[in-house]
Parts: structure tokens; C-alpha cells; sequence
């Protein structure tokens, strides 16, 4: 059990270095697409600093509230430069200056408002207002589930799985990257998905049981909920999570009878899913981010007749066509709510039209998520990491794949590697192959029930995260190239099946 519990804590402490590492030169003055970032922590620290509640409100939208933003902004950039304030060193705090309080900033109501909530904490708690603790909060939620999911993994008896796969995301610069983007809180997508994983491994294992099932679902569900807060499209995760949740209710409606009656396992697997929904039923925002408008949008990533194109100016022009075009100096989603019937009309006309075309999306989009196509090119060989767009739909698709480093390398300290994507997959596949192979021969089939558990698990991670790329878009880049986890995951059940093997045929380990 002790080593079980000590599985994780390797990859997080690896995890928390490379976030201070990989960014110890991080300017807050070029931070890259910084509006999000600066309006999330000004939000924050006005609520931290209006401790009576009795500050004036000023609307994130008005010409004061960009003011209020802007010198939060200028105020924080200047005084971390002044005080060679690292941006490692996030329990640093900076004292306001008078001119920034008595006014509280109210944010827009489409945002995200889980990261300014997770500021506005953390600045009570280091009773302070610190500039670098955005670049953080994602790295300091991970670190915890990575240490939770390699226990869980060890606790299961896949201890080398555990290391490997906790290690591996604690090694890609897409997953540290994500976690500190500046641009959105993305970060907290890759960490709903990761957290499947413990969840899973927990509910198809052989020693299950109602009250640590139950206990997991709560805990997943707390992790979901927090995630879903920060960044909306984590509910795309949630078929990962129910097939996780459905897994272990049939495991213990087996174990009650014999006979597996469907009520058996039907009434466990609502109660858990009931558990894992509340924490997010609770929190649940009132409103939400735009969905239409970014679905409509998203089409371009393979539509090439209809219009479609991730481009907001592209979706400026359909709205100025339509009579409700926004003033230039808004961008598209400022008025995303009054426009969303219009894109949903347009999306929905579309798709009853020509079905055809739009199985066809969604057949290129889960080819794209699956092989992940974009990043077929190998700079070794090609020059270039990331293959460039192919159409004027594609918009802005580009941009969102270098935002963050692409997901195909792995690093340490000051050494990165760019990898073929067959060294990627390659061993999810053989690993699949094997299990096939195993059943479909009779001796063997011991050998592929005992595998059958760890393909669940993978199983549960993929279906969470094909679901944003292949139903709203794989355009948007960061979210599709999350699926590098369940490579990680593959590798990883693969390197444990390979030394499983190793000491049952008493093989040397040199």
C-alpha cells in the first residue's frame, strides 16, 4: 500500500518543476493572446479586494471596466519587473496601489468564470494579489490528480503503468503548456481527462466495491465539476466518466447475482451517476459560453461548400448579411447570446439538408482526432511540425495548434523530442492487437481477460476525448490534440503487460 500511495508523487513533483522550468522566462509584458489572463485575474483580485462588498460594480464591457483592466495590467507588469519577481515564485504578492480598489469588475457573462474563482481563492489565501498565479492554478489542480490516478493505477497492481503514464504527461510540454496558456484555461480540459483514468481503473478492477466506487465517483465528480467551471468544453468529457461510472455498476450488480439482472446493474449505475452530477448540479453556472456560434464556426475544419469557416470575421460578415452585424471594435462572441438562434438555424438547416455532408465532418473529424493528422509532419524528415491548412474554412486553425507546444514531443529539463506519430500510437495499437489475438486463441484467452480491464480503461479515456473534436470541431486545435493521453495511456499498459510478461516466463531483467 505504501508504494501504491507513493506511484504518483514522482510524475507530480516532475510536473511542478517543469511548469517553474519551462516558463522561468515568461514575461508578463509579451504574455501570448493575454486578454483572458489579465481580465480572469483582475476580476479576481477587485473581488479579493472588496472585502466588504461594498465596492462600486463596473461591467468588464464598459469603457471604466476596460480602463480598470487595462491598469491592473500595466500596474502588475510594471511592479513584477521592478521587484525581479520570478514567475516561478507565485505566492509573491503584490501590494495594489490605491487608484485600483473601491471599484469590483463583473465579468462577462459568457466567460468561463472558474479560473478568476480559483484566483480570487488563492489571493485570500496568500493574502495578496499575485501577477504569476494564473500561469499556476492549472499545475497546482493536476499535481494532485496525477499523484490520485498513479495510486490508483499501482493500487490495481499496474504499478510500471502508474509511472509510466503519470510521468509521460508530467514530461510533454503540450500538457504543461496547456495547463499555463495565458489564452484560455484549456489546461483544465486535459485535466478532466486525465482523471478518467483513476475513476476507470478503480471501477473495472477486480477488488470494486460500493463505497470506494462511490467515494471515486464523488471525487471525479468534484474534479468534473471544478474542470466544467474553468473551461466549458469539459463537459464533452462526460460519456467518459459514464462509461466509467456504468463499468463498475456492472460490476457489482455481477457480483449481487449471479445471473446479472439488468436492474442490478441499472439502479447502482443511476445512484452513481447521480453522486458524480451533483458536485457540478450544485456550482452550475446560470449562464454559459456561446455554443452555436463556435459549432457553426467549427464546420470549417472540413467543410468546403457551405460556408462554414473558423474565422470570426467570416461570421461577422454572415451576421451583417443577416442584419445583426456587431460594431467592428467588438469581437464576434461579444453579442454571442442575441446571436445564437441565428447560428443555430444556419447550423441545423445545414445538417437536415444534406446529412450526408455531415456524416462525412464527422467521420474526417474522428480520422483527424484518431491518427492525429495535423501533426503528421516530422521536422526531422519535413522541416515543418504542424501541417498548414488546407482551405480558407480552416481560419484560424493554425494559430490554435502553436499555441501551445505540439502534443507529438516529450522533454526533460533543458531536452525535448519530437516523435513520429507512429511512436505515439503505434503501441496503443499492439496493444489492441494483442488482446484480439489472445481471445481469438483459446489458450490464450486468460491472457486477454487479464488485459481486457486495462482496454475498458483506455476505452472510457477515448470515448471522453473524442467527444469535442468529432462533435463541435477539431479546429480548435488544443482540445483535439488531447487525445495524446490516451497514447500516454496505451504505452503505458503496454510497457506493464511487456514486464508482466518478462517475470511470468522468468526472463533475466538485464
Amino acid at each position: 500500500m505504501a508504494g501504491s500511495l507513493l506511484a504518483g508523487i514522482p510524475a507530480a513533483a516532475l510536473l511542478l518543476w517543469h511548469s517553474a522550468y519551462w516558463h522561468a522566462g515568461a514575461d508578463l509584458s509579451t504574455l501570448p493572446a493575454p486578454r483572458r489572463y489579465w481580465e480572469d485575474l483582475a476580476v479576481a483580485a477587485t473581488r479579493y479586494l472588496d472585502g466588504d462588498g461594498e465596492a462600486e460594480r463596473v461591467s468588464i464591457n464598459s469603457a471604466d471596466g476596460a480602463e480598470l483592466r487595462l491598469g491592473f495590467q500595466r500596474f502588475l507588469t510594471r511592479s513584477a519587473a521592478e521587484q525581479g519577481a520570478p514567475p516561478w515564485r507565485f505566492w509573491r504578492t503584490i501590494q495594489v496601489r490605491p487608484l485600483l480598489k473601491g471599484r469590483r469588475l463583473m465579468p462577462r457573462d459568457i466567460d468561463d468564470p472558474g479560473r478568476a474563482g480559483l484566483l480570487t481563492a488563492g489571493f485570500r489565501l496568500l493574502r495578496g494579489v499575485s501577477p504569476f498565479l494564473p500561469l499556476w492554478v492549472g499545475a497546482l489542480v493536476a499535481a494532485p490528480v496525477l499523484a490520485w490516478t498513479g495510486w490508483e493505477l499501482a493500487r490495481a497492481g499496474r504499478t510500471a503503468a502508474g509511472l509510466a503514464f503519470t510521468l509521460l504527461l508530467a514530461c510533454s510540454p503540450y500538457v504543461i503548456d496547456s495547463l499555463s496558456l495565458p489564452y484560455s484555461a484549456v489546461g483544465f480540459y486535459v485535466i478532466a481527462l486525465v482523471a478518467i483514468v483513476p475513476l476507470a481503473t478503480y471501477a473495472v478492477s477486480a477488488e470494486v466495491r460500493d463505497a470506494g466506487l462511490a467515494a471515486r465517483a464523488l471525487a471525479a465528480g468534484l474534479v468534473f465539476a471544478l474542470c466544467v467551471l474553468c473551461r466549458s468544453g469539459s463537459l464533452f468529457l462526460l460519456p467518459g466518466y459514464v462509461l466509467a461510472l456504468a463499468a463498475g455498476a456492472g460490476r457489482l450488480g455481477a457480483r449481487r447475482a449471479a445471473a446479472g439482472t439488468l436492474a442490478s446493474r441499472v439502479v447502482p449505475a443511476a445512484v452513481l451517476l447521480a453522486i458524480f452530477i451533483t458536485p457540478y448540479a450544485l456550482v452550475r453556472p446560470p449562464r454559459h459560453h456561446e455554443v452555436w456560434l463556435g459549432l457553426w464556426e467549427g464546420l470549417g475544419d472540413f467543410d468546403r461548400t457551405k460556408g462554414h469557416a473558423w474565422d470570426d470575421s467570416v461570421a461577422r460578415e454572415v451576421l451583417r448579411r443577416a442584419g445583426m452585424g456587431p460594431p467592428e471594435r467588438y469581437p464576434v462572441w461579444e453579442n454571442a447570446p442575441e446571436n445564437e438562434a441565428l447560428f443555430r438555424r444556419l447550423v441545423l438547416t445545414d445538417v437536415r439538408s444534406d446529412p450526408a455532408w455531415y456524416a462525412g465532418i464527422l467521420a474526417r473529424r474522428l480520422w483527424a482526432t484518431l491518427t492525429q493528422a495535423k501533426l503528421r509532419p516530422w521536422a526531422p524528415r519535413d522541416g515543418v511540425s504542424i501541417a498548414t491548412r488546407r482551405s480558407p474554412s480552416e481560419g484560424a486553425i493554425d494559430t490554435y495548434y502553436a499555441m501551445a507546444t505540439p502534443a507529438d514531443r516529450v522533454g526533460l529539463g533543458p531536452w525535448r523530442c519530437e516523435l513520429p506519430l507512429i511512436v505515439l500510437w503505434g503501441p496503443m495499437l499492439l496493444l489492441i492487437l494483442l488482446y484480439v489475438r489472445s481471445w481469438s486463441i483459446g489458450p490464450f484467452r486468460p491472457l486477454a481477460t487479464r488485459r481486457g480491464p486495462a482496454l475498458l480503461v483506455l476505452a472510457c479515456v477515448a470515448l471522453g476525448a473524442l467527444g469535442l473534436p468529432v462533435l463541435f470541431t477539431t479546429a480548435s486545435g488544443l482540445e483535439t490534440e488531447a487525445f495524446v493521453v490516451v497514447y500516454f495511456l496505451g504505452f503505458a499498459f503496454l510497457l506493464d503487460e511487456g514486464l508482466r510478461y518478462r517475470r511470468a516466463a522468468g526472463l533475466p531483467a538485464g
